[in-house]
């Protein structure tokens, strides 16, 4: 169901490519004029591909990234997130890259990628588990049901995973520990899903990279108590400071989900910009505390035959940016 899907939406953006609607919707978010942010998590390889326990609507393969950066760079303005600010000074549309998490694969290969076709990243990283193998609660349910149901269908473990962010720390941690068991491969050096460390993150920082936080240690801030998600917020922020000797300014809310209780925490912290997941393109309407982005994994960029297909990575950022942007009445 889920390739018959991806055939149906890919004729989709290859008749809106045709038409000239994917280009109405670039000139659109050229006249606001907007900025189009990327939500991108992971870049990996083939053999990390088929090893990793993260779902696919956060996955990208590397020869895809390859392909998708190359298009990017040649066809429109790639701004620093951390740097830009929508406004009427591009002939192009511009777009920016972000990376949430700080997985290991964002310096291998996706900063090396990226550093060849001149973008720009910013990565937003969970100080508290920096340098850690399978650190994020959501790869370690994933392994702990593959292990018992290796025949499980991804649906099923999205809406186990899903249910599991509503609730709170404790019951998270309950529910977790009823799990089996994990069995398989041992968290080692080439773990697929260990993070960056911190000689990585000092090394691509010295290099351009910008660097924010995404909390201590990833708790959804909409879910937790203000006396939990202020130390997250706080603590996150000086930890990196003292890291790079730089301030941080930059923000990223865990699984997208703020309110005007985080965006006030993040106000008083003294972070200029934050970062959701809510679809849309920053303009100069949009709340700095919450700047929306385009989430982008495998399935959003490629053809149904598997190679990346500019109809679709088109279709996924601007088309759908130009709508949200016109159904938010045109304030992002």
């Amino acid at each position: 169901m889920r390739a018959f899907r991806h055939s149906v939406r890919w004729l989709w953006a290859c008749l809106l490519l045709a038409t000239g609607a994917l280009g109405w919707a670039k000139r659109r978010l050229q006249r606001r004029p907007a900025v189009v942010v990327m939500a991108l998590h992971r870049v990996l390889d083939e053999r990390d591909y088929c090893l990793t326990n993260s779902l696919s609507g956060i996955l990208l393969r590397r020869n895809t990234f390859q392909a998708l950066a190359a298009y990017v760079s040649r066809r429109f303005d790639v701004v620093d997130a951390s740097g830009t600010m929508p406004g009427p000074d591009s002939n192009r549309p511009r777009i920016a890259f972000t990376f949430d998490d700080g997985w290991h694969d964002n310096y291998d290969p996706a900063f090396r990628i990226a550093r060849t076709c001149g973008i720009p990243m910013t990565i937003f990283v969970c100080p508290g588990l920096v340098g850690r193998n399978s650190p994020f609660w959501p790869e370690q349910v994933v392994a702990s049901i593959r292990a018992a149901r290796p025949e499980v269908r991804e649906e099923e473990v999205e809406s186990v995973i899903e249910e599991l962010k509503l609730s709170t720390p404790e019951n998270r941690e309950r529910a977790i520990a009823a799990l089996p068991l994990l069995s398989g491969r041992a968290p080692g050096s080439d773990d697929p899903d260990r993070t960056l460390t911190w000689a990585e993150i000092a090394e691509m920082d010295k290099c351009g990279v910008t660097f924010g936080v995404h909390t201590q240690t990833h708790q959804i801030l909409t879910i937790v108590p203000d006396n939990l998600a202020r130390p997250e917020i706080l603590d996150s922020k000086a930890h990196i400071e003292r890291a790079l000797n730089k301030p941080c300014r930059l923000f990223a809310y865990p699984n997208g989900n703020h309110s005007n209780a985080t965006r006030r925490l993040l106000s008083d912290a003294g972070f200029s910009r934050a970062f959701t997941t809510d679809r849309g393109a920053w303009t100069t309407a949009s709340d700095p505390l919450a700047i929306p982005r385009m989430n982008v994994s495998e399935t959003d960029v490629v053809s149904p035959a598997g190679r990346f297909s500019a109809a679709m990575f088109e279709y996924t950022v601007f088309w759908k940016a130009a709508r949200a942007s016109l159904a938010n009445g045109g304030r992002a």
